[in-house]
């Protein structure tokens, strides 16, 4: 992954000031990680919060992979669909305009039983922003990205139907 995007590594303004807190600059938690699409955030951070703490804000289309957590959390991804900051258990993978963020981030669902077991540590496994640029990452062109993609929602939006289908059944 670090051959071809830029991971970065988030962090969180202090809880003790009141002024970095509850302003207009979403701030996602790696709690709110868990294979889906952001649009909003549980939390938010002032300009004077970003400037005092070595988070940036990721453009939209920036993909978010958690890597702390022995429950399910560490090794899930999600992807930004609003400018937002982040917490140091989150890595942002930076995706240039020749690769596919979806592409990508069904990949990391793909593998996440694979990218659990690279994390560290003694009391809790853990991810690092280097152990994040090491993970493998299948490289096509973006035009096969993009067919992949279609071939996979599509395939998901047939389980759609058949699960709201079942839901009126019953």
């Amino acid at each position: 992954i670090g051959d071809l995007f830029r991971v970065e590594v988030g962090a969180t303004p202090s809880r003790k000031q009141s002024s970095f807190w509850n302003g207009d600059i979403f701030w996602v938690s790696s709690g709110e990680v868990k294979f889906n699409r952001i649009f909003v955030t549980e939390e938010s951070i002032t300009e004077d919060g970003l400037q005092h703490t070595s988070t940036n804000v990721h453009p939209i289309g920036t993909v978010l992979l958690a890597m702390i957590g022995e429950g399910k959390t560490r090794g899930r991804a999600s992807i930004l669909k609003v400018p937002a900051a982040h917490n140091q258990n989150t890595a942002a993978i930076l995706v240039r305009t020749q690769l596919s963020s979806e592409y990508l981030y069904y990949y990391l669902q793909y593998n996440y039983q694979n990218t659990r077991r690279v994390g560290s540590g003694n009391n809790q496994k853990a991810l690092s922003k280097e152990r994040v640029r090491m993970l493998p990452f299948p490289y096509t062109v973006k035009e096969e990205q993009d067919l992949i993609v279609l071939e996979i929602e599509s395939r998901l939006s047939v389980c759609d139907k058949l699960e709201q289908l079942v839901d009126e059944n019953l």
